[in-house]
């Protein structure tokens, strides 16, 4: 009996133990697949939700810098085409949200991207109200043309309701659809007009598509947090701005794409799967008990 009781036991360990590992479910995301094309979406609603709260996308820092005349904010969704293909190979043909401001009189003057801009201020904001989830992770695919903004940075906030919410770089990870991108670390500092942190670096290629940039969330207080937000924005300004061909940011042309971006955690509320894991199992240790005592005896 006693051999038995602790067998049973490591069965239940075993069964608790499937039942508190729930995999990564999306809390909020954004294909873009259910965005019109060729107009104005300056909040492109998520493709998926499963939040408790607040989920919600922007634009953010566009219609304020000089280039070298302040433009107006006007991101839109446009429908990849294989010409968008950079040296890397990599194309997405489907709904994509693209990052810029438009001057007037016809002219790419006015773009938006600048590098005048602060670093962390031009780029696109997401609020995930992440009530429920623990373990949240980030991910991405960014797309920057020949003269856009080449240095991009993950930031986070725990309260997105603030006046001045606080950000906190986060490293990335790339996958292996990079090529040709590569992550610095400046979290020394040593590098000037550049964050202080970690940043990626689309190269000196030009246009291309990185796909499936990720990051983990490690501060546990990012769990259960309403107010939880981040930041895809520019890692650089002024001198140290660079457009993905390697020269200076011209401040008149280039744009930023976003595609498949990712908001994932471990529900806290276990899923109708793992109920069934359990009861099956139950049936099966009262099964194999009443085998054993039917033996014995």
């Amino acid at each position: 009996m006693k051999k038995l009781s602790y067998s049973a036991a490591a069965i239940a360990f075993s069964l608790l133990t499937l039942a508190g590992a729930n995999a990564q479910t999306t809390i909020a995301g954004w294909t873009f697949d259910n965005q019109a094309t060729n107009a104005p979406v300056y909040n492109p609603a998520p493709s998926t939700d499963n939040s408790a709260g607040t989920v919600s996308a922007a634009s953010i820092g566009m219609g304020i810098y000089a280039t070298p005349a302040v433009g107006s904010n006007a991101p839109d969704v446009l429908l990849g085409v294989t010409a968008d293909t950079g040296s890397n190979s990599v194309a997405d043909t489907s709904n994509a949200w693209r990052i810029r401001a438009v001057g007037g009189s016809g002219t790419n003057a006015a773009n938006g991207w600048s590098s005048a801009a602060p670093i962390g201020t031009q780029g696109a904001q997401f609020n995930v109200d992440t009530t429920g989830f623990t373990n949240i992770n980030i991910s991405f695919d960014w797309y920057t043309t020949t003269k856009g903004e080449a240095n991009l940075q993950l930031e986070y906030t725990l309260n997105a309701d603030a006046t001045n919410p606080v950000w906190n770089n986060v490293q990335l990870t790339l996958s292996g659809s990079d090529g040709g991108a590569t992550i610095v670390n400046n979290i020394s500092g040593t590098l000037p007009n550049s964050v202080q942190g970690y940043y990626v670096n689309a190269g000196t290629q030009g246009q291309d598509w990185f796909t499936d940039l990720t990051a983990s969330i490690s501060n546990p207080a990012a769990a259960n947090d309403p107010n939880f937000a981040f930041e895809v924005v520019n890692a650089t300004t002024g001198s140290a701005d660079l457009g993905a061909n390697g020269s200076a940011l011209n401040n008149t042309s280039g744009n930023w794409r976003f595609d498949n971006v990712d908001v994932s955690g471990i529900s806290a509320v276990p899923e109708p799967s793992t109920y069934l894991l359990l009861g099956v199992g139950g049936l099966a240790l009262v099964v194999g008990y009443r085998r054993r005592m039917a033996t014995k005896s």
